[in-house]
């Protein structure tokens, strides 16, 4: 693999290039961990696609080996982009890594302390000149290629891995990604981003939620976001994985439970908030999507918005601490 690692050469216009991760924070690692299938008669510790058949089962057997290749860059607060590591960097193997030794934000510094300025020098900062931000950058970004190597029985169709890339502060991204091998009649998967977060203390005040009785004084819990240069998707809620349950509950330790529903307000393309019974699916529209990294702006088929919660009149649950679980769906209608 040293032809990809030495020189200054990018492959992020190349076949092998599968997307950009943007990080904010402070300095830290990123692991690259394997969650999907384990292929057979293979090394454990490597990244793998396998074989999905055409009635979604994977076949282990069938696989293609990979590593994976990244490339790290800065953008300073002045949106200059910073290729401060001139360096490709190799994961070669499942649990591998790579570190990011500089930081990035919007964060500012008190008067007195260090700062950086739009362009990345470093000074003291005054509380009136330019050495305001607490870090160089005000996002990074990590290119990520995919090489292929070894292969085993491999058979035309649908190839599938799944892995997490995790930074040291136990945040975690999960990739999804699908390709098609060899048959040129067959149909290719989706290629979407989509992120589920929540946005709420963990413990939140029972008070927060039993004022909010209908869609339209809902509670925002989380967000969710669903963005694809090609690809049209409806996205539905339900409270259990097989999507077939739109019975919500908040539950505790000892069994003690009380009724809650969800609504979706969309952001992009802006609708007006709805109840999100299991029945009801939200369809994506297209927009205009920015890019942290040149700043262009792009159409794409896209569905963002944020989840609330919002509950019965009348309920007074016993004291304790409850929880509950929200499912996404996403069905691709292209």
């Amino acid at each position: 693999m040293g032809q990809y690692t030495s020189g200054s050469t990018e492959y992020y216009e190349t076949l092998p290039f599968l997307g950009r991760v943007i990080y904010t924070g402070p300095p830290t690692t990123l692991t690259f961990t394997n969650v999907g299938e384990t292929a057979q008669n293979a090394y454990e510790d490597q990244f793998y696609f396998t074989y999905v058949n055409s009635q979604g089962t994977s076949e282990p057997t069938r696989w293609r080996e990979f590593v994976i290749l990244t490339r790290t860059k800065g953008l300073y607060h002045n949106n200059e982009q910073h290729d401060f590591s001139q360096a490709n960097v190799l994961v070669p193997h499942e649990g591998g890594s790579i570190s990011i030794s500089r930081g990035a934000g919007l964060e500012e510094v008190a008067p007195g302390k260090l700062g950086y300025n739009t362009s990345g020098t470093q000074g003291t900062y005054t509380g009136s000149n330019s050495y305001k931000y607490l870090y160089p950058y005000s996002y990074i970004w990590v290119d990520v290629m995919l090489i292929r190597t070894y292969s085993n029985n491999l058979q035309d169709g649908r190839y599938e891995s799944l892995f997490t890339i995790n930074t040291s502060f136990g945040n975690s991204l999960l990739m999804q990604v699908a390709g098609v091998h060899g048959d040129p009649n067959y149909e290719a998967p989706p290629s979407f981003y989509f992120t589920m977060e929540k946005t709420i203390d963990d413990d939140f005040p029972f008070s927060l939620l039993s004022s909010c009785t209908s869609p339209a004084n809902s509670l925002p819990v989380g967000i969710c976001s669903y963005i694809s240069m090609n690809d049209s998707a409806t996205i539905k809620f339900a409270s259990d994985s097989s999507g077939t349950s739109g019975v919500y509950l908040m539950s505790n330790e000892f069994g003690d439970t009380f009724p809650y529903y969800l609504a979706f307000d969309a952001t992009t393309p802006d609708r007006a908030v709805a109840a999100a019974d299991v029945s009801t699916s939200f369809a994506t529209g297209v927009g205009l999507v920015y890019s942290v990294i040149d700043g262009t702006m792009k159409q794409h088929k896209v569905l963002e918005g944020t989840i609330n919660m919002y509950m019965p009149v009348d309920v007074y649950p016993n004291e304790g601490r409850y929880t509950t679980s929200i499912y996404c769906l996403i069905t691709h209608t292209d």
